[in-house]
């Protein structure tokens, strides 16, 4: 049995387990109960979900009080409720290495609740996250779906700027107005001003380009695609919320590794944002959440084998530039360092680390929240990079801008902890190792599509490429199981009605 029928099978077995279990769960329905859950069915396209993998609300409305009323209305309010609460894919048929846990449910207990409460529609949409990004994304996906119809395409040619005009131009400024960035249109033919160019650069900005204000082919790219990708961009990161730990901590650190950003959260609020790296195409940072349990000022680097067998060549070879670099050899049979003029290089087994300074890899500290990954935060002596619009540029791990404010932050919920202290144990140059008493949950997450402070969407360039595979999975999923939920609902009316 193939993956897809498994998952399928599974989620059969649980609605007839569901009808005919114990007998809260086959509580009847009444008028108001379905009337809820025809609205909810209704809102189902609004979370970016497939109105056809349910039950179709009129159908719903349309059936006389009875079992069978009933065993449709237990198999919408299930299927809804557990895709609102853990997706409609499953993560890790996309993503082998993820590791984020998933929510554990108890929909016949949910299910018996709202129909005591008479809370159907609110149970259902509590079941969705609740998050600010989620709510701007939902009313994005609105939005969208109002402009597949009103899309100015810009013709190709060269780089518009400052003072041109003509027919692109025109078009550039009906499309930045279509996307609300511009109040208003201007007369044909009216040139290239300044009121164009600040709204490109608003555009620009939330698309993660270079905000220079002329639309060369990156911004022309962005500009015109399609309104029916930007839909499904949408539809895959409400799908990617839904994946997401409800409970984040109440002080926790998030990654966004398509934005480059890494942001320190507490009550509720983004206190810190800090620029970051992630890794290179062939070394992705993966998704996951953990907790950082210490971090590490001045820190030694122990390379790993694949970076560090150039280091070894290289004390073979000229170790004086290696030693001067900060590298030292170690006897992996003793753990001590020894001198590469001792080295037995026909037996001996080695290995490179680089002692704490100015060109340590690891910068001057690092944030660690063990993973089977081995990925972590950690600063770096590349920080011009951080210039950069794109970065990724790291081996996997997340490097980090101003890499001592987000030591302070994390050391701010430690006793015995002052900004002098901390600043003192980074200037002394010694490795030392804080473990953390308050342990910080680190969610490293994966969006391409993001609310600004102002609740409006930006469109993040999709770095890894993974927005494919999930809008792939989404349309497959749509057209392939139509039928398999309408089956499972004619097995559910056959269990329901043989059942005592």
């Amino acid at each position: 049995m193939g993956a897809r029928a498994f998952f399928m099978m599974s989620a059969l077995c649980a609605l007839v387990l569901a009808v005919t279990g114990p007998a809260h769960s086959r509580q009847a329905w009444s008028d108001s109960h379905i009337a809820d859950l025809a609205d909810a069915l209704s809102e189902a396209w609004t979370h970016g979900l497939t109105p056809g993998h349910y039950p179709a609300p009129e159908a719903v409305v349309a059936l006389g009080a009875g079992p069978e009323r009933d065993a449709l209305a237990r198999e919408g309010f299930t299927a809804l409720a557990r895709d609102l609460a853990i997706g409609r894919i499953d993560p890790r048929q996309l993503e082998p290495d993820w590791t984020a846990p998933q929510r554990r449910l108890d929909l016949d207990m949910a299910m018996a609740t709202a129909l005591r409460e008479n809370a159907v529609f609110a149970t259902l949409e509590g079941f969705s996250p609740s998050h600010p990004d989620y709510m701007a994304l939902r009313r994005e996906l609105i939005r969208r779906h109002a402009l597949l119809r009103a899309h100015s395409l810009i013709a190709d040619g060269p780089r518009l700027e400052l003072g041109d005009s003509g027919a692109r131009v025109d078009a550039l400024r009906a499309r930045l107005h279509q996307e609300g960035l511009l109040a208003r249109l201007a007369p044909p033919g009216t040139p290239f001003d300044d009121m164009l160019r600040t709204a490109l650069i608003r555009f620009q900005a939330r698309h993660n380009l270079a905000t220079d204000g002329v639309v060369g082919p990156g911004t022309l790219r962005e500009l015109n695609t399609p309104p029916r990708h930007r839909l499904d961009q949408v539809r895959a990161n409400l799908e990617r919320w839904r994946w997401v730990p409800r409970d984040l901590g109440e002080r926790h650190i998030r990654v966004n590794l398509a934005d480059y950003r890494l942001e320190a959260w507490s009550g509720g609020q983004v206190e810190r944002v800090h620029r970051s790296m992630i890794g290179r195409g062939y070394n992705r940072t993966p998704v996951f959440s953990e907790d950082m349990t210490f971090i590490e000022i001045n820190p030694v680097w122990y390379t790993p084998t694949n970076l560090g067998a150039p280091w070894l060549r290289r004390f073979q070879t000229n170790p004086g530039y290696a030693l001067a670099s900060g590298y030292r050899l170690v006897d992996q049979s003793t753990g001590g360092v020894i001198s590469p003029s001792q080295a037995d290089w026909a037996n001996g087994r080695y290995r490179v680390i680089q002692v704490p300074g100015r060109g340590n890899s690891m910068g001057e500290v690092k944030f660690m929240f063990p993973n089977i990954h081995n990925i972590y935060i950690h600063d770096t002596p590349h920080r011009a990079l951080f210039d950069q619009v794109q970065r990724n540029e790291s081996s996997g791990c997340v490097r980090v801008d101003e890499p001592r404010e987000l030591a302070w932050w994390v050391l701010q919920g430690e006793t015995g902890w002052t900004r002098e202290a901390m600043e003192e144990a980074f200037d002394n140059g010694r490795t030392r190792r804080v473990w953390l008493r308050n342990h910080i949950p680190v969610h490293i997450l994966y969006f391409t599509a993001v609310s600004d402070r102002f609740g409006h969407v930006r469109f993040i360039h999709d770095i890894y490429n993974r927005d494919a595979a999930l809008i792939a999975a989404l349309d497959a999923d749509a057209r392939g199981e139509v039928e398999e939920v309408r089956d499972a609902g004619e097995l559910l009316t056959a269990a329901v009605q043989g059942s005592p």
